[in-house]
């Protein structure tokens, strides 16, 4: 059976590069696999991406509904189909996001959360890996690495969106399949050894045996 796996983290934090890694690793064993990102590249998505860069000015609460609709139409239209060819999905953001970057204050988060639990939480990923870095190097990788910069990438917007990732997860913890992957003193190549090992568990292989996408 297929597995949906999700790289969450800061921007800056690596996560786009792991993810593709990730997705490289299984199309090396044989493993058929759709690599995605959220916002998509479909026409929701590049509207909230454009959002996200100023090109246009969006309230909070659009932001939080726009995400909510791409989220949504993604999975059905991208995900879910992926899903049901027995593609094993990895995707670079979830909802997860939307919970951390448009839930500024309480009852914002409670609404984000209705918002995506009403329609999503019938297929969560089968596991949640978080890239934890800290704010300062994020920023510094942004800084020397990034033409264009989001709205959201500074640093104290960065320091704020690493509690609440990390409030979230123990918030859903129980109920999703968290896994927080520490990034002290690692390099690219570290990170990634410790992913593989977290996703070989969820597959139930040994770490020298072919991915297997069965449960």
């Amino acid at each position: 059976m297929s597995k949906f796996i999700v790289i969450e983290g800061l921007d800056g934090s690596g996560k786009s590069t792991q993810a593709r890694r990730l997705a490289e690793f299984f199309a090396s064993r044989g493993n058929p696999c759709f690599a995605t990102r959220q916002p998509s590249d479909d026409r929701i998505g590049s509207l909230a991406r454009e959002a996200t860069y100023g090109v246009f000015p969006a309230e909070n609460e659009t932001l939080s509904l726009l995400f909510a609709a791409e989220h949504y139409q993604h999975y059905c239209g991208k995900i879910a189909p992926a899903l049901a060819r027995g593609e094993t999905v990895i995707c670079d953001r979830y909802y997860y996001s939307n919970f951390v970057y448009q839930g500024v204050d309480a009852p914002t988060l409670e609404r984000v959360f209705a918002y995506n639990y009403a329609v999503m939480a019938a297929r969560t990923p089968d596991m949640v890996i978080f890239i934890d870095v800290e704010p300062e190097e994020c920023m510094r990788r942004i800084n020397a690495n990034r033409e264009q910069i989001s709205i959201f990438e500074t640093l104290e917007k960065l320091q704020t969106q690493r509690k609440r990732f990390l409030s979230l997860f123990e918030r859903i913890c129980d109920k999703e399949n968290i896994i927080i992957i520490e990034t002290e003193n690692a390099d690219e190549n570290t990170v990634f050894e410790k992913i593989l090992n977290k996703v070989k568990v969820l597959g139930s292989v040994a770490p020298e045996s072919p991915l297997s996408c069965t449960s």
